[in-house]
């Protein structure tokens, strides 16, 4: 644990954030959503040496693993299908897998391992994370922005460079919660003060900073309210709710379900995976909610 000088030069060392680095912050909101998927899944009697959170990573984030052994130990790699040599169905019937110890590449036949999905079309989830990064940054740096405007709601508009000078220390000193004057009747004169500069209320961005959200959860397959009124959710359109979060998870959980067979039949093990308890809860395995249940996932707003 730090001490009292080390907790103060990490967090002085910690570069601030920047609502307009928009690249690091795309990037937080990613791994920020990637560590809640990361740990969608229970596997159990999983060989030591295919860890869950190295096994998750490359199927989240490649769309494809292949298990096999390697040096006498049952293994998970990150690879890319040759086209070269396919069946019936255009198939591949090799894969490319990356040995990051040996530092080198290494074609594998299918039939060497098994390889193992993260959904039908192993894409991953990468590119929904991206969408919905970029979506939120946006949200956020609008909110940001609004709430700072908040401060004063007219736009100045300057004759003279001193006056425009003067104008720039004053807003300054607004951005920085300053309490500020302008004392020179004839500056005053000089400025023009035009309209409204925020015609969103902040209550409004936040129902779609809200909103969208909610969408990037309800596509990693958990509940998330998006209605912001102040009533009670009745229960029909809790469970219209609860329909949309299924497919994809359900797509993710067939895809292991299928290759851990293979697994098991192939290299005579034992394992087996299902959601953590935050995805069964959630889901509740496609089952009419119970009033207890309903009770704690909708919770009271009034």
């Amino acid at each position: 644990m730090l001490n009292k000088d080390e907790k103060r030069s990490y967090y002085d060392n910690t570069v601030s954030y920047s609502a307009t680095n928009k690249a690091e912050n795309i990037r937080n909101i990613i791994d920020g959503v990637l560590n809640k998927t990361l740990t969608m899944f229970l596997y159990t009697n999983l060989p030591e040496t295919l860890p869950i959170e190295e096994l998750e990573k490359i199927l989240q984030l490649n769309g494809t693993g292949f298990v096999t052994v390697i040096d006498e130990q049952l293994v998970v790699l990150k690879g890319f299908y040759n086209y070269d040599k396919v069946d019936i169905y255009n198939r591949p019937l090799e894969i490319n897998c990356y040995l990051p110890d040996k530092k080198t590449f290494k074609m594998f036949n299918i039939s060497d391992g098994v390889v193992i999905k993260n959904d039908y079309l192993e894409r991953g989830l990468l590119p929904i994370f991206k969408k919905w990064g970029y979506l939120i940054n946006e949200s956020e740096l609008t909110l940001i922005i609004a709430n700072r405007y908040k401060r004063m709601v007219k736009t100045f508009i300057a004759n003279d460079d001193p006056t425009a000078e003067s104008v720039r220390t004053y807003l300054t000193k607004v951005d920085n919660g300053e309490s500020s004057v302008i004392t020179s009747s004839i500056l005053w004169d000089s400025i023009q003060i035009d309209g409204e500069t925020n015609t969103n209320t902040l209550h409004e961005l936040i129902e779609y900073d809200n909103y969208i959200k909610s969408e990037l959860y309800k596509e990693i397959g958990l509940y998330s309210n998006d209605n912001m009124k102040k009533e009670r959710l009745i229960t029909s359109e809790v469970e219209t709710g609860m329909n949309s979060i299924f497919p994809l998870v359900d797509n993710m959980l067939n895809c292991r379900k299928q290759a851990i067979d293979k697994i098991n039949k192939k290299f005579n093990t034992n394992i087996d995976v299902e959601f953590t308890s935050s995805w069964e809860y959630r889901l509740n395995l496609g089952e009419n909610l119970t009033e207890e249940e309903e009770e704690e996932l909708v919770g009271n707003n009034d």
